[in-house]
């Protein structure tokens, strides 16, 4: 087993295992004995263990535990203690979850001065991990179950089953915890290790060296098509500053076009079924949108347009004054006959100085909403506004309404309002003006 470890530690570095590694010990059996290989090959590592407080004293115990090993070997040791319980509150997530979160983004923060992060899973977890993907439904990424690399993350234990690692154990008296918590079937990773791998083991005694195996070929056969992917993304996927554009003209004919979406939009959060939907339309109309967690998708006649959706300009100003209004606009006070030049374009409001009445808002605007377009004949609601003039949801997403109460005075950049037009020439006015224009 100490050599099979080596030759499997050097595939994943690269050649020379003489490199400063940050060991995940948990103080269960697999990690134990990972470190004890580590010790055992002369190499040079620090020990990390996290506390989530999960088991009440034996979490401690656990700690402890460990704190002998580095102690006992006289190598560095970081210890994190977590309040999973309370962190878990309101986050939607898993405890299992939550716990992975933090184990990684703080071996992430402390693994900088180290070459790699080592942690324990082994060929059992691999197994489990594939078949709890199958169940969720899954692509050629979770059929590769566990990489035996990510980054700096290596997992050196991964040739050896769980059978094998208890057995080291026992042979070099190696000590190590049991979590009573992995004997509870209600957890579904410990479902599929007690009740469905050993019925499996019956039609395959080999079971896990096999779904290791397969791992495998199904990993080197997601680094194949998604390098095929990436070639087709270069011909139909055009980056912008905030987004993308999918040529869709030509993706929709393509015969496979219902995966090679799928890679486009998984990068941005949209589901499979947003996706089928697409792909089983093909004559979408334009202007349909559909959102992710993150994103929004626009469908133009030939294309699918991709950004990020805008949360950030959401929120409604009260402007009290002049000086309020000047945060946002270039505002010139015009008095009583003087000249009034109305420039081309929109990008600038002029209204009398009698119906600039504060308190005004500054918001989105929203459905339902209505004005009186400058020159034209009668209200209109700004969702005609924007169909008339070609403007797509991520134009709508940016558009500002200055109002006067329920009455919007201007369409900030667009029009203004029949009602607050200048009638005398010879009044006071207020000039507004987008600024930088």
């Amino acid at each position: 087993m100490t050599e099979r470890f080596r030759r499997h530690l050097e595939a994943l570095v690269g050649g020379d295992v003489q490199k400063h590694y940050l060991l995940a010990v948990s103080g269960g059996a697999d990690s134990s004995v990972m470190a004890h290989l580590f010790h055992e090959a002369g190499l040079d590592f620090a020990i990390a263990h996290c506390n989530f407080h999960l088991r009440g004293e034996d979490s401690n115990c656990d700690m402890q535990m460990v704190q002998s090993l580095a102690n006992q070997w006289d190598v560095p040791l970081f210890i994190r203690e977590f309040d999973t319980l309370a962190l878990r509150e309101n986050s939607g997530l898993s405890i299992e979850m939550i716990a992975r979160n933090l184990r990684y983004a703080w071996f992430e923060e402390i693994g900088r001065e180290y070459d790699f992060i080592a942690t324990a899973h082994q060929a059992d977890d691999v197994a489990e991990t594939l078949l709890l993907n199958l169940c969720r439904g899954t692509g050629l990424n979770g059929l590769a179950s566990i990489p035996p690399r990510n980054g700096k993350i290596i997992r050196p234990m991964l040739p050896f089953s769980a059978e094998e690692i208890r057995q080291y154990a026992h042979d070099h008296h190696i000590h190590y915890a049991v979590d009573y918590t992995n004997t509870d079937e209600q957890i579904k990773r410990n479902r599929i290790r007690h009740s469905v791998l050993p019925v499996l083991k019956e039609l395959n005694p080999n079971l896990i060296p096999t779904i290791t195996r397969n791992c495998d070929i199904f990993r080197r056969q997601q680094h194949f098509f998604q390098r095929a992917v990436e070639n087709i993304k270069e011909e139909l996927v055009t980056p912008k500053e905030d987004g993308c554009v999918v040529d869709w003209n030509t993706l929709a004919q393509h015969p496979d076009r219902e995966v090679i979406l799928y890679e486009i939009l998984s990068d941005f959060g949209f589901s499979s079924a947003v996706v089928t939907d697409l792909c089983n339309h093909t004559d979408v109309q334009t202007g349909v949108t559909h959102t992710s967690p993150t994103h929004t998708l626009l469908v133009n006649r030939d294309t699918l347009e991709i950004r990020p959706t805008d949360t950030v300009e959401t929120e409604t100003f009260v402007l009290n004054s002049l000086e309020d209004l000047q945060q946002f606009f270039t505002v010139e006070k015009i008095q009583t006959g003087e000249p009034i030049v109305f420039p081309k374009g929109n990008k600038t409001l002029f209204i009398p100085m009698e119906k600039l009445t504060f308190p005004l808002t500054l918001r989105s605007w929203k459905h339902g909403d209505f004005f009186y377009p400058l020159g034209g004949n009668g209200r209109q609601k700004l969702s005609d506004f924007f169909s008339d003039h070609k403007i797509n949801q991520f134009q709508k997403q940016k558009i500002r309404l200055l109002c006067a109460g329920d009455a919007i005075i201007w369409i900030v950049g667009l029009r203004s309002d029949e009602r607050f037009k200048i009638t005398d020439k010879n009044a006071s006015y207020v000039k507004i003006s987008v600024k930088g224009k």
